[in-house]
């Protein structure tokens, strides 16, 4: 597997300064959790909530991102696309989970994610709640607070953790016949919703994620981690991509049977 290229961003200096930013992003988030953001959560025509540390944290990443980066496009899910012309596009995620942000869980997080002509090849999730800051680069492996991660080595899906988010997912996603399969097909399964998923997949505390309906910037970093965790991300039709629509992430020793039980919904 060829190794992203630290010099497109600045090297090693560049993705220190991407990190600060994130982290420093993650005690604005905070900040405004504190001052009872929450409490005013507006919804989108989509029904999906927003609150103004969605917004302020998108608007500092991508000021600070378009400032050092002027030529790679940007896709975030407050602010829209804009495109690029290097190759290179970044992909925020600026409060994954508002709804756990709105009512004080400790699952949100920020998601940093970016695509090298069209392939993701950096990954950063961080959950500013628990102080825990996940980093991917493809190539270089996948990292816990400086720390490697390694998913676990259940071998079949019978015996697995099965990790899901909400159950409206499945129906705006139209997948709700495979509910039935996937709980019998599987030892347990567990519904943590938002990154929380992809933590416990990465942590080994879970064998696969199930995660219908959803937008590139809602996995941009889980399918880097993911994979350079010695793990597989794909849509539910088996293709190798995060903008599909659907996510199935695994240890990649139950993959196959996952696509096959998910790929016909």
């Amino acid at each position: 597997m060829n190794e992203f290229d630290l010099d497109r961003i600045g090297g090693h200096a560049g993705l220190d300064a991407l990190l600060d930013e994130v982290l420093a992003c993650g005690e604005l988030a905070l900040s405004h959790q504190g001052r009872g953001a929450g409490t005013h959560a507006e919804k989108k025509p989509d029904m999906s909530p927003v609150t103004e540390a969605d917004r302020a944290v998108e608007a500092r990443l991508r000021t600070h991102l378009m400032m050092r980066y002027p030529r790679a496009g940007f896709f975030g899910e407050e602010s829209g696309e804009q495109d690029g012309a290097d190759g290179l596009r970044f992909i925020v995620d600026p409060i994954d989970g508002t709804r756990a942000f709105i009512r004080g869980l400790s699952t949100w997080s920020i998601l940093l994610g970016l695509e090298a002509e069209g392939e993701p090849v950096l990954g950063v999730a961080l959950m500013p709640a628990r102080r825990e800051l996940f980093v991917g680069v493809k190539g270089r492996g996948a990292h816990l607070n400086g720390r490697p991660l390694h998913v676990s080595k259940i071998e079949r899906l019978e015996d697995s953790l099965l990790c899901h988010g909400g159950l409206s997912q499945f129906t705006a996603g139209g997948c709700l016949p495979i509910l039935p399969k996937l709980a019998s097909a599987t030892y347990t399964q567990r519904g943590f919703a938002d990154f929380e998923n992809y933590r416990q997949l990465l942590l080994g505390h879970a064998d696969a994620v199930v995660d219908p309906d959803i937008k590139a910037y809602d996995v941009a970093p889980a399918a880097v981690l993911v994979r350079e965790a010695g793990g597989r991300f794909s849509s539910f039709t088996g293709e190798e991509t995060i903008h599909g629509g659907s996510a199935l992430a695994s240890n990649g020793l139950v993959h196959d049977e996952l696509v096959a039980l998910c790929g016909g919904a």
